[in-house]
């Protein structure tokens, strides 16, 4: 039995992050930023030019927050740093926690995490876990910038968040059922337990809609191009146009749409095992229930692969 787009997006209704959420957690984010410039303007020969925000939560893909899955918010600072410092990004992680521990003296260290390039924060409370990612622009005319994983000069990461952005807001605009098929396969990560990132799902889906596989306009035949995308056993190799880097041998590797050299796969081989092993499930299981007749076993077969809370009715 097929899912129409309706009752596919009553689904999407009950699981995205919805305007009321935002709001509410707004006020929580800007007094979170008000913190973070404080913390790195303390620093020497480091201001804050401005703070944007960014991930799921800017390009409207972002599910609700629930039990053990907080919402996830990326705050990138971008930061003039006079080029004869020797910045160090350990330092700045270091300061920003330092003042936030003041700022909210609730809080312990635990409640931040380190990751390559960014800094996390936990509110526990509300639900609510921020990404705090430091950038640095390059100079001249040039939307492009480094993302420190420790010093300065001993390894970045170069990319545009303008350009990401502007290309999930341009993929949104073209295709109707990008950010609902983005969302259910968020949902499906998450109760699959599978280490794919967020931004992995966003440009597999991108990778359909570009090449032309995404030609449907059903939300579930999305679903199914994108399970076989990764579950039929292929090299997984994706870049886009207009970025820029040479092209990496290696695979899997889906690309940073702005720049060919980063890979948004950060996976060992046992995690990336599961996510295809996942898909090539959900490829089978799903391409089977859009064919069985009975509407309780067409249920049944979607709840295998996206979990017991999924529903289609209003």
């Amino acid at each position: 039995m097929e899912y129409t787009n309706k009752q596919l997006e009553n689904h999407v209704n009950r699981i995205k992050l919805t305007q009321e959420q935002k709001s509410s957690y707004s006020r929580q984010i800007d007094n979170l930023r008000e913190n973070v410039i404080e913390a790195v303007n303390s620093m020497e020969n480091t201001r804050v030019i401005k703070i944007k925000r960014a991930g799921s939560w800017k390009k409207g893909t972002a599910l609700a927050p629930k039990s053990g899955r907080p919402l996830d918010v990326d705050l990138v600072i971008y930061m003039d740093v006079e080029e004869t410092t020797s910045f160090d990004a350990e330092e700045l992680r270091d300061e920003i926690i330092r003042v936030l521990c003041k700022a909210y003296p609730n809080k312990s260290r635990s409640d931040f995490t380190g990751g390559q390039k960014t800094i996390g924060i936990v509110f526990r409370g509300s639900g609510l876990e921020v990404d705090i990612v430091p950038f640095i622009p390059e100079k001249g005319n040039t939307t492009y910038g480094r993302q420190p994983r420790k010093r300065l000069n001993s390894g970045d990461f170069k990319t545009s968040v303008d350009k990401q952005l502007a290309f999930s807001v341009d993929l949104k605009s073209k295709y109707r059922i990008y950010a609902p098929v983005v969302r259910v396969l968020k949902a499906w990560r998450n109760y699959q337990e599978l280490e794919l990132s967020s931004f992995a799902i966003e440009l597999g889906v991108a990778h359909l809609a570009i090449t032309g596989a995404l030609t449907s306009t059903s939300i579930s035949a999305g679903l199914v191009a994108f399970f076989e995308l990764f579950g039929n056993g292929n090299p997984i190799q994706i870049f886009f146009p207009g970025a820029i880097g040479i092209k990496p041998s290696a695979n899997p590797w889906i690309a940073d749409p702005t720049n060919n050299q980063n890979n948004t796969l950060r996976l060992d081989q046992a995690e990336w095992q599961e996510v295809l092993t996942a898909a090539e499930v959900g490829f089978e299981t799903i391409s089977y229930a859009r064919v069985v007749r009975e509407r309780g076993k067409t249920l049944a077969l979607w709840q295998e692969v996206f979990g017991p809370s999924f529903r289609v009715t209003e």
